[in-house]
């Protein structure tokens, strides 16, 4: 009975930090969402196993320029006045879209 119990308390124990991780993840996307002006400059996070080099190449290939890098090789700030830009991005396999503001006051 006590290791039924033990069981069930790990087991809600890492239901409860998962849930507070993904609602502190989304809190956190929301706030750090970039603005309506679609040619602003945006932080673009691309899936983390990705280099450097592929995410300068998706970036360029949805019509960007790499404004500067983040601090991992798959955030870089990027800019487009190409109409679609940011949907684009997201074709090419970006995870997040953030304001690369919101992110610069975080990292200080």
């Amino acid at each position: 009975m006590a290791e039924r119990r033990e069981k069930h308390r790990g087991r809600n124990a890492a239901l409860t930090l998962a849930l507070l991780a993904a609602s502190l993840g989304a809190m956190g996307a929301v706030t750090m969402a970039p603005g309506d002006d679609e040619t602003a400059p945006v932080a673009v996070l691309f899936p983390l196993w990705w280099d450097g080099d592929r995410s300068f190449l998706a970036t360029v290939a949805a019509g960007g320029v790499v404004v500067r890098e983040g601090a991992v090789s798959s955030l870089l700030v990027t800019q487009s006045s190409e109409p679609g830009f940011r949907r684009k991005l997201q074709a090419a396999g970006a995870w997040l879209l953030l304001d690369p503001k919101a992110i610069a006051a975080c990292l200080k």
